[in-house]
């Protein structure tokens, strides 16, 4: 299951990257197209005598960003890839050695035909999942590490045709009633377990199986990228799907990204993840980085 799940991911970014290349090709002058690579470190510490306690850590961040927007007439196409993967190692004064600090897989890629101005019926499909394997740290009885992610444990598959609102050039909004989201948990190991050693669902997929398919009775994504300042971009992206089988449960994620060009090659960067699915957690999950290095755009 897991090879054939990885060749269909793999076949259709196949696809899409030829098609975006062979239409490229043919005249340049319909696309906008964006691309970042790089990385950033971090350092941290304190000595054994520092009264507020602490611990040693350093850490490093690459990530790899494209985007290609296409327009003529009143056909517009948006494929957007972002990879990020990062690991952080705190040591001294009990440190925990080796861990990930960011790790995200994601594509998107939209088709749109103008209505009006600002009004596009649009439909796509939107890919998400993580590179290296994640833990409860300490979360077990005997104190080790609980397995509880993976590649493909999950990943997130959605198919959506709605209606787009863009009344600025940085800022949409997808407004989607017929959305389709499959979540894929294809290792077992990341379910959690009872008191008598049963499996539990994960990620709202049953036990026994591998794909829940889920019908939304709207899916709402907003997106907002603009220089707020001389060098300065912030790049939000929030979602929101309600499920039908759920309707009182909606999930919701927030990704925001802000990178501030310091010159040619260097910057600082910030990322924040904040979201809720109360299939996964009844809290609100957060994930935070901040990192300064290198950056290069082309």
């Amino acid at each position: 299951m897991r090879k054939q799940i990885s060749l269909f991911v793999a076949t259709a970014l196949l696809i899409s990257s030829n098609l975006f290349a062979q239409e490229a090709k043919k005249d340049t002058s319909y696309w906008k197209k964006k691309t970042q690579f790089g990385f950033t470190a971090n350092e941290g510490g304190v000595n054994n005598d520092f009264a507020g306690g602490g611990q040693n850590s350093y850490g490093i961040n690459a990530f790899f960003n494209t985007k290609g927007e296409y327009a003529k007439a009143k056909t517009t196409w948006v494929n957007d890839l972002q990879l990020q993967f990062g690991i952080i190692n705190t040591y001294g004064q009990g440190g925990t050695g080796m861990r990930k600090s960011i790790d995200r897989i994601f594509f998107d890629t939209k088709v749109g035909n103008k209505l009006s101005k600002t009004w596009s019926l649009v439909g796509g499909a939107n890919f998400q999942t993580q590179f290296a394997k994640g833990y409860k740290y300490g979360a077990n009885k005997d104190g080790s590490n609980m397995l509880n992610s993976a590649i493909f444990a999950p990943a997130f598959i959605t198919e959506y045709i709605g209606l787009e609102w863009k009344p600025k050039p940085f800022f949409n909004v997808v407004f989607a009633p017929g959305a389709l989201r499959q979540t894929i948990v294809s290792d077992d190991n990341v379910r959690e377990k009872d008191k008598d050693g049963n499996m539990l669902p994960a990620y709202g997929v049953p036990v026994g199986k591998s794909l829940q398919n889920d019908v939304g009775i709207m899916q709402i994504v907003a997106n907002f990228d603009k220089d707020v300042a001389k060098n300065v971009n912030l790049k939000l992206r929030y979602q929101m799907f309600m499920n039908a089988n759920r309707i009182a449960h909606i999930d919701n994620r927030l990704d925001a990204k802000m990178a501030a060009k310091i010159n040619k090659y260097f910057s600082a960067t910030a990322d924040l993840i904040i979201l809720y699915y109360d299939n996964q957690s009844t809290k609100i999950q957060t994930a935070h980085n901040f990192g300064l290095g290198f950056l290069y755009t082309f």
